[in-house]
């Protein structure tokens, strides 16, 4: 199956995929790691999860000869991506889609790039267990509801002042809101926690509690209803940080229906 189509076989929502992107995902899922690495610059910054929790530190390589070395190592292993939803802005590459693994069994990934003319100057990636709800499409993609940004800044400034009702109000009534496991809290759980209605959400902001840590966004692409965001989590206890990817959908009314998010400690690194 062709990378510029999804699972089902449908062309990705959003922007088509830079060539760069293309052909590494290409080469990697064919089992070639030197042309894999070959997509990357010099000095490029490669950080992608490893087996454990989803929040787990990132594991950073720098350089093209380093990544070629450490896809090398890895060795061959059976399994596609699929990219259903891409963002493209400037130098700035988000994309949300699925690996579908040998075994059939199918997991959800996001990953933030930085893509020039020579190649790929960094790439961030996140995953989880399992497939998500689809990214809904009754809204469409020629459609702009509200501002995504906007919605996210009104957020996450709720959140981080305490303000529940607020945040919670972000959303829509039947919203999926699936976040990974949360640190820094009472809940220490390594499993995924997923919400399905602006009720169960509101109730879980309030049980979680106000934290002392916030939120910024440093890049937002939006495509119609559909935007993908990174961020960075700062003033985390003994002065930690972290950062996160999220992919988000708005219903026809511009509340946040769908929003999939995922996070890592320490942040990763720009250029």
């Amino acid at each position: 199956m062709s990378l510029s189509t999804d699972q089902t076989g449908s062309t990705p929502l959003g922007d088509p995929l830079p060539r760069h992107v293309v052909a590494y995902y290409t080469e990697l899922d064919g089992g070639r790691p030197d042309e894999a690495a070959d997509t990357f610059t010099d000095d490029a910054i490669y950080a992608v999860p490893v087996a454990g929790a989803e929040t787990d530190p990132r594991v950073v390589t720098t350089g093209r000869g380093a990544i070629r070395a450490r896809l090398r190592a890895r060795g061959a292993v059976n399994r596609l991506h699929h990219v259903q939803l891409c963002v493209v802005e400037g130098p700035t590459c988000l994309v949300e889609g699925v690996v579908r693994n040998g075994d059939g069994r199918c997991d959800t990934f996001v990953a933030s790039l930085t893509v020039g003319n020579d190649g790929i100057e960094r790439y961030l990636a996140y995953a989880c267990s399992g497939m998500r709800d689809p990214i809904p499409t009754s809204v469409s993609i020629d459609s702009t509801p509200a501002v995504a940004r906007d919605m996210l800044d009104a957020y996450f400034g709720a959140m981080d002042e305490g303000d529940f009702e607020a945040a919670a109000g972000c959303f829509a009534d039947d919203v999926l809101y699936s976040h990974p496991p949360y640190r820094h809290t009472d809940n220490d759980s390594d499993d995924r926690v997923e919400f399905r209605s602006r009720a169960e959400l509101l109730a879980a902001f309030h049980s979680r509690g106000r934290q002392s840590f916030g939120h910024r966004i440093i890049r937002c692409v939006q495509r119609g209803p559909h935007a993908l965001i990174e961020g960075v989590v700062f003033d985390l206890p003994h002065g930690g940080t972290g950062s996160f990817i999220s992919s988000l959908s708005l219903d026809d009314a511009g509340l946040i229906r769908r929003y999939l998010s995922f996070y890592c400690e320490p942040s990763v690194p720009e250029r």
